[in-house]
Formats: structure tokens, C-alpha cells, sequence
């Protein structure tokens, strides 16, 4: 069992919305299935559990150009945290 923090899918979603997709249109572009997409924003755990480092980072790719600074920064931190990173 890991012990490492899991990605918020309420951020995630927000990221999303911020680049202006709907849940449909991100999930074409990441490869996944709207539902898969619907499942992480709402912290499934089963999904949560599953989700790919790969996804989240297609995710990352297609939406950060027109994320805020404020998402940008809290993105990396999570995944600083995610991956158990100390800027410290």
C-alpha cells in the first residue's frame, strides 16, 4: 500500500475548467473516458487508486497554457507531494 498523497481531483477539475474543456472534450485529448474523467474530478477511490502518473500528466500538458499562476503553483506542489519531494 503507498503512502504517498493522492492528486485532488477537485484540482484537477479545476485545471480543467480553467483551460475552458468540458469533460468530454478532455477526455478525447487525454485518452480516456468521460467517465474515467468524471471519476477522478470526483476523488473515486477506485479510480484515484488507478490513475496513471501518464495521465495526469497528458492532463497537466493540455491544460496548463492557460492555467492561472496560482494553479500552476499549487499543481507543482502537489506533485512535489505526491512524489515525496522536499523543497524545504
Amino acid at each position: 500500500m503507498s503512502h504517498r498523497k493522492m492528486f485532488s481531483g477537485a484540482q484537477l477539475k479545476s485545471l480543467r475548467k480553467e483551460a475552458g474543456y468540458t469533460q468530454e472534450e478532455l477526455a478525447q485529448r487525454v485518452g480516456i473516458s468521460r467517465e474515467t474523467v468524471s471519476a477522478i474530478e470526483n476523488n473515486k477511490p477506485e479510480t484515484m487508486d488507478n490513475i496513471g502518473v501518464g495521465v495526469v500528466n497528458k492532463w497537466w500538458s493540455i491544460c496548463r497554457q492557460t492555467a492561472s499562476q496560482q494553479t500552476r503553483e499549487s499543481f507543482f506542489s502537489s506533485v512535489m507531494d505526491y512524489f515525496g519531494f522536499n523543497l524545504g
